[in-house]
């Protein structure tokens, strides 16, 4: 590929993003016969100006330095802009600047600066796209895969491709060469070692512990692989498939039959369900995704710096009260 000596990568799909990163990584390697040195920032915590002092002080143990700038989306005052575009228009030769914004778009005047050629727009995948997906990457390791374990696969990890990449060689390690994995098979594997993300956090949130919902709330913001917005957008639809449930149950399915209609083939998932149901009534969970909506527009709006408290505020609002909570 040709190395440019910027970038801007936007959209939520992480795992398309970090394999263009290792393309670009690559590029450096053939280019310089040597790694470059790379950094990664968030612009939450790095203003511009030490960003750009970075890109323009030379490396003492590379030919190149490789700068990832993330939350690039938080970049708006007009001294800000002025000086990335700046930059950009003269870019140190022996640097690569990543801007990165899980947003589609950054500022129109950065997006601009960057031009449309250096642009890269990452989109999840459809849900009709996943199970190709998985089958495929299942194959490329010696294993296949049933259909209902997909399913299962599916409704464990339901973030991006590279948490779905990671579960992968996860049971490629577990299971030998030439193996047909069936759902139990995915669930033993992977129920119990999954990361703490957004989903999880709806599994403790179910649980009544607002402790430890909390805590779980701390480890998927250490994680940094999504902000509020990302949090909120997922435990929305969380809440959303539980009160498809509740229509289900109320207009006379089963259960199971219920379940099976959404898509909730895992039992662990569906004693979760099963939980939810009687912790979240009907009402409570309409009066929580309206507050997530109310939430949505406050991170949107207030950034990153208060992403922490907007959410365990958002947690105490949809365990403690219900969602019964006036946000002034």
């Amino acid at each position: 590929m040709k190395l440019e000596p910027v970038y801007l990568l936007a959209g939520p799909e992480a795992g398309k993003r970090a394999a263009f990163i290792d393309e670009i990584k690559a590029a450096v390697l053939a280019a310089d016969g040597g790694p470059a040195e790379e950094h990664r920032l968030y612009a939450s915590d790095v203003g511009v100006n030490d960003l750009l002092s970075l890109l323009r002080n030379g490396s003492l143990f590379s030919s190149r330095r490789l700068v990832e700038y993330r939350g690039a989306e938080l970049v708006k005052t007009k001294d800000e802009l002025k000086a990335l575009a700046e930059y950009l228009a003269a870019p140190a030769q022996d640097a690569v600047l990543i801007l990165v914004t899980e947003s589609f778009y950054a500022e129109k005047s950065l997006e601009d600066a960057v031009g449309k050629a250096r642009k890269r727009t990452f989109y999840e995948l459809f849900d009709n796209e996943k199970p190709r997906w998985v089958e495929s990457r299942m194959r490329e390791r010696g294993l296949s895969i049933d259909s209902e374990a997909v399913e299962t696969l599916l409704e464990l990890i339901e973030n991006d491709t590279a948490d779905l990449e990671a579960a992968c060689a996860r049971l490629a390690l577990l299971f030998p060469e030439g193996s047909r994995l069936t759902s139990d098979d995915i669930e033993a594997a992977l129920a119990r070692n999954r990361q703490e993300d957004a989903f999880s956090l709806f599994a403790r949130m179910v649980e009544d512990e607002v402790a430890w919902a909390l805590e779980t709330l701390d480890a998927v913001l250490a994680d940094r692989s999504g902000g509020a917005v990302q949090v909120i957008s997922a435990l929305t639809w969380s809440f959303r498939r539980l009160l498809k449930l509740h229509a289900l149950l109320d207009g006379g399915e089963g259960f199971d039959t219920a379940c099976l209609k959404l898509g909730i083939r895992a039992k662990s998932l569906q004693a979760l369900h099963r939980q939810a149901v009687k912790r979240y009534p009907r009402p409570a969970c309409e009066r929580i995704i309206s507050l997530a909506a109310d939430f949505d527009g406050h991170a949107r709006s207030m950034g990153s710096v208060l992403e922490r408290p907007l959410l365990q505020l958002f947690v105490f609002g949809a365990m403690a009260k219900a969602g019964k909570l006036e946000l002034a």
